[in-house]
């Protein structure tokens, strides 16, 4: 017999960002627990709002399955006596698991013959062994930000109001922090009522509707979706939805009701960026922008009232957006006042980072940092490169405007509120530009800056972050990552593998060290030296976490990172390459490694010195001869080809495959290690030379051949 599970944690409203990540782990948890206690079930589905995580999971079986045990006990020779009688051992074996000395079985395994017992252990109930687990799984929730009953040692995103801990029809015997589940959930606070009894899982859905709760936040969404959609066409327009404040709203409300307001058109003469950064980041409303693309001066919110009082709602929502609307226009008209460049005096007196001057200091480390990166790429003339250092020296101007000061304004808008006053100042569009492109890619998913201009500057900005914490000691530490420096690294790492720019990491971060000035005291400071070789690391880590996602096996990664792979284009291309010939040419890919793999082998154990030269004085048979005129076209045809910007790996990668029958050939006729060293060290350097060939693409130790 199988019947439905039904468990509501009814809690305080939880913070919007909590309820995915919670329902995600309870999904997790209570899974892997009915999977440990050994209770088939079906098709589990979670549900969330503001004041409610759930879960429902299908065909819960009503009985653990029953299991058989066989447990190891004594050696035989000390369970039984020579004449086949149990001793004192075998006794005691068979009463501390509950069997008869006639049940006992001697078995042969690796260590001798040994005693065993099968112990049968009947399944529990399904009713007796669930409340355990969903207490577990309750505790086991994580949180940003949770809050401490240290009266029941209980640790919670918002206290606990009620629970619903259901199988079937049979109410659960469970009790969390003082709070014991019952039949009975809550409605909306306003649209339903306080007591709904719930006699069965499946009626859960349709009991909480009819008491203005939609639990499915997915459906919630498609409501806040359409209700939008539909209350922008009425205006000729279509609503400026942006996921993260979808889903944020989506937990702010139990039943969404959106409203369609307006502002003055006037408005509109306000960058675009500001308006929508004002609705959505303070009022968590959508913009509504019409055919054309542009903004309408209409907002849409969602609210969690009865849609009778959409227009009281709606007339609240306008008196608070407007004169927000005011103060930006304000900042805007104030800050225009003054021409962007004439504002970089004014960052000798902010602050950059403790012990690391000020942003004006950094806005000439900028100038420096692009000035650096735009002598290596040969993609950038003359005018971008002086595009990007004017760009360095106004990027930090902005963060003394009124716009950017204002906190939540600014954490959007910094950069490019920048670029618009830099276009307002007199400075060219492209300058502009990459102002307002410096901080991209912000986010994961976000384009990378769509100048060169633009493209240095942001390369610049990151490293020269990301030098100044790590000079600091401030590097990420598990899922600790307070200054966002994993996310910077893996924007550099973006714009490098989609640019294809070539340059070396090592000596970017090297440069970004020594701008960074040294205090009078820097005892403190991390030594240059071991903040390079951790931020090296850090930018390994991140190429890595890139590769996977994207698709390429964990030891493709590892046997590229396990080379040279300081220019990250060419580090990338390498990596893509051997990930495609792997799912595409697999015959390819194999002779290629087989081809690496023995040369590799033998001469890395025997530490051959570097200035080593094969003497071809010392050859004694022609396969030697063979390999050594062989791998010598090849490696001058590689060697061409890795001059090319970029190289052509797959010709690479071909032509390194085509040595296999060679190499097979010559282990086939010769042995390598011989008594007589002169010999056996030259035919270790020859195969030296051949690995170091096989290491321009990739250390082809670390893959993992498959047994089939």
């Amino acid at each position: 017999m199988a019947a439905d599970l039904l468990y509501e944690i009814g809690v305080e409203e939880i913070p919007a960002n909590a309820v995915l990540p919670a329902l995600a782990q309870l999904e997790a948890f209570v899974g892997e627990g009915l999977d440990r206690l050994r209770l088939g079930y079906g098709q589990i589905a979670t549900y969330g709002t503001p004041r409610r995580l759930a879960i429902v999971v299908k065909d819960v079986d009503d009985c653990q399955e029953d299991v058989v045990e066989e447990i190891k006990g004594p050696p035989a020779h000390a369970a039984f006596d020579a004449q086949g009688n149990p001793a004192q051992a075998a006794a005691g074996f068979a009463r501390s698991r509950g069997v008869e000395l006639s049940d006992l079985e001697v078995r042969t395994v690796d260590e001798g013959e040994w005693v065993f017992a099968r112990v049968s252990r009947p399944g529990q109930p399904a009713t007796e062994v669930l409340p355990q687990l969903l207490k577990q799984a309750t505790e086991q929730l994580s949180f940003p930000k949770t809050m401490w009953w240290a009266e029941v040692g209980f640790r919670f995103a918002r206290p606990l109001r009620w629970l619903v801990a259901l199988l079937g029809e049979q109410l659960l015997d469970l009790e969390i922090a003082g709070v014991r589940a019952t039949q009975t959930t809550r409605g909306h606070r306003v649209l339903g009522t306080d007591s709904i009894e719930v006699d069965h899982p499946g009626r859960y859905m349709d009991l909480l509707e009819a008491n203005g709760v939609v639990a499915d936040h997915r459906r919630r969404r498609e409501m806040i979706v359409q209700q939008a959609t539909e209350l922008a066409a009425t205006r000729g327009g279509r609503p400026r939805i942006d996921p993260d404040v979808l889903t944020e709203v989506n937990f702010l409300v139990e039943y969404p009701t959106c409203v369609i307001g307006s502002f003055d058109a006037e408005y509109l003469q306000l960058p675009h960026e500001v308006i929508v950064t004002v609705l959505q980041g303070h009022q968590k409303a959508f913009a509504v922008e019409n055919e054309q693309g542009n903004l309408a001066p209409n907002f849409i919110a969602v609210t969690n009232a009865d849609s009778a009082a959409a227009d009281t709602v709606c007339s609240g929502w306008e008196k608070v957006i407007v004169p927000r609307l005011d103060d930006v226009q304000f900042y805007y008209e104030q800050d225009m006042g003054q021409p962007l460049a004439e504002r970089r005096e004014a960052l000798k007196r902010v602050t950059f980072m403790e012990k690391l001057g000020t942003l004006y200091d950094q806005s000439e480390r900028l100038v420096k940092l692009t000035s650096w990166l735009a002598e290596y790429l040969d993609e950038v003339s003359d005018s971008e490169a002086q595009t990007a250092r004017r760009a360095a020296e106004l990027a930090k101007c902005d963060q003394v405007t009124m716009m950017v000061r204002d906190g939540k304004l600014g954490e959007v808008l910094q950069g490019v509120i920048g670029g618009y006053y830099a276009r307002d100042s007199g400075e060219s569009q492209a300058v502009a530009t990459a102002i307002s492109e410096q901080y991209l890619p912000a986010q994961p998913g976000d384009s990378i800056p769509t100048t060169p201009a633009g493209r240095m500057l942001s390369l610049a900005d990151k490293m020269d972050h990301l030098a100044a914490c790590f000079r600091l000691g401030e590097i990420p530490r598990g899922s600790a990552d307070p200054y966002a420096l994993r996310r910077r690294a893996t924007g550099v790492i973006e714009i490098v593998r989609q640019t294809g720019y070539h340059f070396p990491l090592s000596a970017f971060i090297q440069q970004s060290l020594e701008s960074l000035p040294v205090p009078p005291d820097d005892s403190s400071l991390v030594p240059t030296s071991q903040a390079a070789s951790r931020l090296q690391d850090l930018f390994a880590e991140r190429l890595q976490a890139v590769w996977e996602q994207g698709g390429v096996d964990y030891d493709i990664c590892r046997a590229v990172l396990a080379t040279d792979w300081d220019d990250i284009a060419e580090a990338n291309a390498r990596g893509q390459l051997l990930a495609q010939l792997r799912n595409s040419q697999p015959e390819l890919f194999i002779r290629l490694v087989t081809a690496a793999e023995r040369p590799a082998r033998i001469a890395r154990s025997e530490n051959i010195p570097e200035a080593a030269e094969v003497d071809t004085s010392l050859f004694e048979h022609p396969m030697e001869s063979r390999l050594l005129e062989e791998f010598a076209g090849i490696r001058d045809e590689v060697e061409t080809l890795l001059e090319d910007k970029p190289p052509d790996w797959a010709q690479v990668a071909a032509l390194l495959a085509g040595l296999l029958p060679v190499i097979h050939q010559y282990f086939e006729d010769v042995m390598v290690m011989i008594e007589d060293e002169a010999l056996s060290r030259n035919r270790l350097t020859l195969l030296r030379d051949i690995d170091e060939l096989f290491l321009r693409l990739a250390d082809f130790l670390e893959i993992v051949q498959s047994s089939e």
